[in-house]
């Protein structure tokens, strides 16, 4: 990727995202009855809003290409399309895969500790979001790769052959999507894992990009942010969540959490507009060096730290090892990230350059 087409503030927004992920993951705070304690760990239940950040900065990007090529082409290539999703997402994905079901699995069960794996199939063809039966932690989060891979191939048409009516193709799914949330809501149907409760966050992402490549008025607005009404913008998700908290101390309603998702949502694609058009921006997420890094290899590190969790605690209780939870999650960051790194240098890296050379712009 060039500099020009290069942001590292995205790459520390979605640092961010996979630190939430990871520490929800792998701390358990315990549960207390005073205020201040149910503040905090409603702060920690809504860390899995992470999720929503990779799927909006996805969409977000991805447009936001799509949109200079068609541009400069007057199409966008459904194939080259196809082949950078491929090269970025697959061979990591299917190494692990392997590593799984043909290595951990065998060894695990010889080891007199068998796993509950998954049917292989749900996970090869990318519809493991669907996969409703009791499996293995470090696979089942692979759900989300699911999501995106579906995403990929509606995106992927619709730029190729619906360009034009990209704008109102994402308005429709924003709604349909909101609907159908709404509808499992009412009656009580299960639907975390469901790919259209998740399209709110690309058709969302989706729109912000459109929004900023055609200098929306939004733009604007964004860009003359600065002082205290910058400080107050970069705290809202703050303030909303507590905010949410209140309300539900007096009503509880799931429509609420879902009422919290999409404002939340919707500061997030109003964020990365910021960030990318506002020079009065904060420097921490362009500058910070780990939040960067942490991003750049962020996919490595959300696709091995299941794993790294699972090792290290079958490895605390079967080893009978008294460990302090203080001392646990460092040692497993630092080696979730260090084996994230890796694999981002040596495996991904010759195939983001294969990649690149399959750019437009």
């Amino acid at each position: 990727m060039t500099r020009t087409n290069y942001f590292p503030q995205l790459d520390s927004v979605r640092g961010l995202s996979f630190l939430a992920i990871f520490f929800f993951h792998a701390v358990h705070p315990e549960r207390g009855e005073s205020v201040l304690a149910k503040l905090f760990l409603y702060y920690y239940d809504q860390l899995p809003l992470a999720i929503d950040v990779f799927f909006i900065l996805s969409s977000f990007l991805l447009t936001w290409l799509g949109v200079k090529e068609f541009q400069k082409q007057q199409r966008v290539s459904l194939g080259k399309f196809f082949q950078r999703r491929i090269l970025r997402i697959w061979p990591l994905y299917f190494l692990l895969l392997t590593i799984s079901f043909l290595l951990l699995a065998p060894v695990a069960a010889r080891a007199g500790h068998p796993m509950s794996m998954p049917d292989p199939f749900y996970y090869y063809f990318f519809i493991a979001n669907f996969y409703k039966a009791e499996q293995v932690f470090f696979l089942q989060i692979l759900w989300t790769i699911s999501v995106e891979e579906q995403f990929y191939i509606f995106l992927g048409l619709v730029m190729r052959f619906f360009f034009r009516y990209l704008r109102v193709i994402f308005v429709v799914l924003t709604i349909v999507s909101l609907g159908f949330s709404i509808y499992c809501h009412r009656s009580g149907i299960s639907h975390y894992f469901h790919t259209l409760t998740y399209c709110v966050d690309f058709a969302m992402g989706g729109l912000a990009a459109l929004l900023y490549t055609g200098r929306s008025s939004l733009i604007t607005w964004t860009e003359r942010l600065r002082g205290g009404r910058l400080k107050v913008f970069y705290l809202w998700p703050l303030i909303q969540l507590t905010v949410f908290f209140f309300i539900q101390l007096k009503v509880e309603t799931d429509l609420l959490n879902l009422l919290n998702r999409f404002l939340f949502i919707t500061y997030l694609c109003l964020l990365l507009i910021e960030q990318l058009g506002n020079e009065n921006r904060t420097g921490i997420l362009q500058r910070n060096r780990f939040l960067i890094l942490t991003g750049r290899i962020s996919f490595g590190l959300y696709c091995f730290h299941g794993i790294s969790i699972t090792a290290f605690e079958q490895f605390i209780v079967h080893s009978g090892t008294v460990i302090s939870p203080l001392l646990v999650v460092p040692v497993i960051f630092a080696f979730n990230f260090s084996v994230a790194y890796l694999s981002f240098r040596y495996l991904e890296t010759p195939f983001l350059r294969l990649k690149d050379r399959l750019r437009v712009i």
